[in-house]
């Protein structure tokens, strides 16, 4: 029994065209018929393996594909539900990560480029500085420097500095330092 299901499953397995498996299956059946092995059984193990090859391949036809959407709003569910029907499987995923939640808030060095005050610029290749006072945040006071420079505008002190010398500046955790934060633009010398 165990060679007539190798060789039915092999006859539908092997892709071969209508007539070269109709060939195979008459070779089958003459060898059970030479074999009094009893014909009905062959038919049944034949319609078994041919019910169990079809269903392989109709599974692999309609194998889900899977979709991720990143949740943001009960929105997004509506939009996925349009997928409900289908042969795509959708799976959520978060904006934000466990290492997110945990991690401690550090004031960083970009909060510091934010604030406005007296502040200090500084020559990358001599180190000489230069104290100044802005209104607006350092990261845009920054900026204007590099501006003059790139221009060739020396009318701020540093920029003068960096083009008559012709140093490099630095980039702006480097340069830039507050020294004292002044929240009201009032109390700025004018």
């Amino acid at each position: 029994m165990a060679a007539f299901r190798f060789h039915i499953t092999r006859v539908h397995s092997l892709p071969l065209n209508p007539d070269k498996k109709q060939r195979e299956w008459e070779i089958i059946q003459s060898i059970a018929k030479n074999n009094n092995f009893p014909q009905h059984l062959l038919l049944k193990l034949n319609r078994q393996i041919l019910h169990k090859v079809n269903n392989k391949i109709l599974a692999r036809m309609t194998k889900k594909i899977w979709a991720t959407f990143t949740f943001h709003s009960p929105k997004i569910r509506k939009i996925t539900n349009l997928f409900k029907n289908t042969n795509i499987g959708i799976a959520f995923k978060t904006t934000t990560t466990l290492h997110q939640l945990i991690k401690p808030t550090a004031p960083t060095r970009l909060q510091e480029h934010e604030k406005s005050g007296k502040h200090k610029m500084t020559c990358k290749t001599c180190h000489k500085a230069y104290v100044g006072q802005t209104s607006r945040n350092l990261k845009s006071r920054f900026r204007e420097y590099i501006r003059y420079i790139k221009n060739n505008d020396p009318r701020p002190a540093y920029a003068l500095h960096i083009l008559n010398c012709r140093h490099e500046y630095g980039n702006i955790d480097d340069t830039i330092t507050l020294l004292k934060q002044i929240n009201t633009p009032t109390l700025l010398l004018p």
